[in-house]
C-alpha cells in the first residue's frame, strides 16, 4: 500500500498527500459515488426553489420568501474555506461523512418546521452540511485522476448536476402543487443514506496522519468565525434593503460596513495570522486564479438566479402552473448536461479550456439577453429556445475553469483552491438571490403604487404572491406586467455580468499545459495501493477461515483501515 507522504514546503507541510491516482475501473466507482453526492445536494435546493411561493404564503412569509433559499446559501458559503482545509486535515472521507450527517439533520429538522423561523434555521443548518458536498466530492475529483484526463471523467459530475436541475424543479413542483412541501426534505434524508452506503464503499481514500489533537491545532478557527460572520452581515444587509428597511436605512448600512470591514479582518488574518490558513493568498499570485474567482462569483450569481427565479418568473409573470414552470426549466439543464459533459471530452482529447470558456460566456450573455426580451406575447418556443442558448453558456464556463484554476497551483494547493472557487460560487450565489429578490419586489411595489389598486392589496400582494391569481382579473393582469418589468430587469443585470466574466476571462485566464511530469509515477502508485487493498483484504479472508469465532472478532477490531 502507498504511504501517506505530507506536503513538501509551505503551510502545507503538516498535511498529508492524498493524490492517489487510481485505475480506471476504480475511477469510475469513485466518481458515482461524488455524483450521489452531488445529487442529493442539488436536489434539495432544485425541488424548494419552485416552491418558494407556496411556502412562503402557508408560512406567510411572503416577501421574506427568499429568506428559505439564503439562510442556506449564508451557511453553505461561509463554511466553504472550512470544507477544504478541513478535508486536507481530516481526510476526505472524514469530512464527507459529517457533513452528510449534518444535511440530514437539517432536512429533518425542515420537514418538521411549522413557523417561518423555524425552517429558516434548518435551512441554515442543512447548508451547513449540503454545502460542503459537491466541493468535496471536486477535491477527490483532483486526488483520483490527473489534471488532463479531469474533463473526461468530471462529464459524470456534470451530468448529475444537470439531473438534479432539471428534475429538482419538477419534484418539488409536484410535492407542493399535489401534496406537500414537505415531501422535498423527506425524500432528501433517505437518498442521504443511500449516498453515504455508496461512499462507504466504493472510495478507497487515503487517510492522513497525526492523532487528533494534532489535526484539532491545525484548524483556523478564527479564519473561520470571521468568514462566517462576515457572509452574515453581508447578505443580512443585502436581504434587508429594499424590502424590511430603505436602503439608506442605518440597518443596512451598519450591517454592510461590518460585513466589509469583518471580510477585511479575515483577509489580514489569513495574510499572517494561522499557522495553516484557510485561504493562503499567495495563490492569488497567479492571475488565472484571480480571473477564476471573478468568473465563478458571476457563475454563482447566474446560475443560483435561474434556477431559483426562472420557475419563479414563469408563475409570477405568466400565471404558469409549479409543474409547468419546472418542466421549463428542462431545455436549459438538459443542454447544459450535454454540453458540460461534451467541453469534459473536448478537454482530454485537446488539452485546451480557454476556447471554451470564452465562447461559453459569450453565449450565455446572448442568452440571457433574449430572456429579458419576453413579454406577454412571446410564445413558448421562445421561452424554450433562449433557455437551451443559454443552457449551452452555462456548460462551457463550469468545469473547464475548475480545470483551469487546478492547472495553475501546486497539488498542495488542491482542496483550499478548490473551496475558495466553491466559496466566491456560493457567495455569488447568494448575493444574487439577496440581490434579485430585492429587485424584483421593489419594481413591482413601484409599478403597483401607479396602479388603481389599493395599499392594503399591495401589501397582500407582495407578502402572499400566489393570492394575486385570486383577485379580479383586472388586478391579475396589472400584477403579472409587473413582474414582468421586474425579472426584465433582472435579465439584463445578469447579461451585463455575463459579458463582465467574458472579458475577465479574455484577460486574466491565459491557457496552461495540462500534462505533469509526475503523472505516471503517480498512476502507478495508485495501482500499487489497489493492489495493496486487494492483498489485505484476500489475506484478511485467509485468516478468517483459520481464526475461531472469537479471534476473527478480536483481529477485526485490531486491524487498520484505509478507508477512514
Amino acid at each position: 500500500m502507498a504511504a501517506s507522504i505530507p506536503f513538501q514546503g509551505g503551510p502545507g507541510n503538516d498535511l498529508t498527500d492524498q493524490t492517489n491516482y487510481l485505475p480506471r475501473r476504480k475511477i469510475i466507482s469513485v466518481f458515482l459515488a461524488c455524483a450521489s453526492v452531488g445529487t442529493v445536494g442539488l436536489l434539495d435546493e432544485t425541488m424548494i426553489a419552485v416552491s418558494l411561493p407556496i411556502i412562503g404564503s402557508e408560512l406567510n412569509a411572503g416577501s421574506q420568501v427568499s429568506w428559505f433559499a439564503t439562510a442556506y446559501f449564508v451557511t453553505s458559503t461561509a463554511c466553504q474555506m472550512l470544507y477544504g482545509r478541513l478535508s486536507d486535515i481530516w481526510s476526505r472521507k472524514t469530512v464527507l461523512f459529517v457533513l452528510m450527517f449534518i444535511f440530514f439533520i437539517g432536512n429533518l429538522g425542515s420537514s418538521l418546521s411549522r413557523t417561518f423561523i423555524q425552517l429558516v434555521v434548518f435551512r441554515a443548518i442543512t447548508g451547513t452540511g449540503g454545502g460542503g458536498l459537491p466541493t468535496i466530492a471536486q477535491v477527490i475529483v483532483s486526488d483520483v485522476v490527473s489534471l488532463r484526463q479531469r474533463g473526461k471523467y468530471q462529464g459524470i459530475l456534470g451530468i448529475s448536476v444537470a439531473f438534479a436541475n432539471g428534475v429538482g424543479p419538477i419534484l418539488g413542483g409536484l410535492f407542493s402543487q399535489h401534496s406537500t412541501w414537505r415531501w422535498i426534505f423527506w425524500l432528501t434524508m433517505p437518498l442521504t443514506g443511500l449516498s453515504a452506503i455508496l461512499v462507504w464503499f466504493f472510495m478507497p481514500l487515503k487517510p492522513t496522519e497525526g492523532d487528533w489533537k494534532r489535526k484539532l491545532s491545525l484548524i483556523d478557527y478564527i479564519g473561520a468565525l470571521l468568514i462566517l460572520s462576515g457572509s452574515t452581515l453581508l447578505i443580512l444587509s443585502l436581504t434587508w434593503a429594499g424590502g424590511s428597511y430603505s436602503w439608506g436605512s442605518t440597518h443596512v448600512l451598519v450591517t454592510l460596513l461590518l460585513g466589509i470591514i469583518t471580510f477585511i479582518a479575515f483577509v489580514l488574518w489569513e495574510w499572517k495570522g494561522p499557522r495553516v490558513p484557510l485561504l493562503p493568498l499567495s495563490v492569488f499570485r497567479e492571475r488565472v486564479v484571480i480571473g477564476a474567482a471573478i468568473t465563478q462569483w458571476i457563475n454563482g450569481f447566474l446560475t443560483m438566479v435561474q434556477v431559483f427565479y426562472l420557475p419563479t418568473f414563469y408563475q409570477t409573470a405568466y400565471g404558469y402552473s409549479p409543474v409547468k414552470s419546472g418542466l421549463l426549466l428542462l431545455p436549459l439543464t438538459v443542454v447544459q448536461t450535454f454540453t458540460s459533459t461534451a467541453s469534459g471530452a473536448l478537454v482530454t482529447w485537446k488539452g485546451r479550456y480557454r476556447e471554451l470558456i470564452l465562447s461559453g460566456w459569450a453565449m450565455w450573455a446572448v442568452g440571457l439577453g433574449l430572456l429579458a426580451t419576453l413579454d406577454e406575447n412571446s410564445s413558448l418556443a421562445k421561452q424554450i429556445g433562449y433557455s437551451i442558448l443559454t443552457g449551452v453558456g452555462v456548460g462551457q464556463t463550469f468545469q473547464p475553469s475548475l480545470v483551469a484554476i487546478q492547472g495553475a497551483l501546486d497539488r498542495k494547493d488542491m482542496a483550499t483552491v478548490t473551496a475558495m472557487r466553491s466559496f466566491v460560487r456560493n457567495l455569488g450565489g447568494s448575493l444574487g438571490l439577496a440581490i434579485t429578490g430585492t429587485i424584483v419586489n421593489n419594481v413591482l411595489s413601484s409599478y403597483l403604487s401607479q396602479s388603481d389598486i389599493s395599499k392594503d392589496q399591495r401589501t397582500a400582494i407582495l407578502n402572499h404572491p400566489e393570492l394575486a391569481r385570486s383577485l379580479a382579473p383586472e388586478i391579475y393582469a396589472t400584477v403579472l406586467r409587473g413582474y414582468r418589468k421586474g425579472f426584465r430587469t433582472v435579465f439584463l443585470l445578469l447579461a451585463g455580468l455575463a459579458v463582465f466574466a467574458f472579458l475577465t476571462a479574455f484577460f486574466l485566464m491565459p491557457h496552461r499545459d495540462l500534462d505533469r511530469p509526475d503523472d505516471k509515477e503517480l498512476k502507478q502508485k495508485g495501482r500499487e495501493f489497489v493492489a495493496g487493498l486487494k492483498a489485505k483484504k484476500a489475506s484478511g479472508s485467509g485468516e478468517k477461515k483459520r481464526e475461531s469465532p472469537v479471534d476473527t472478532h478480536v483481529a477485526s477490531a485490531r486491524s487498520d483501515t484505509v478507508t477512514v
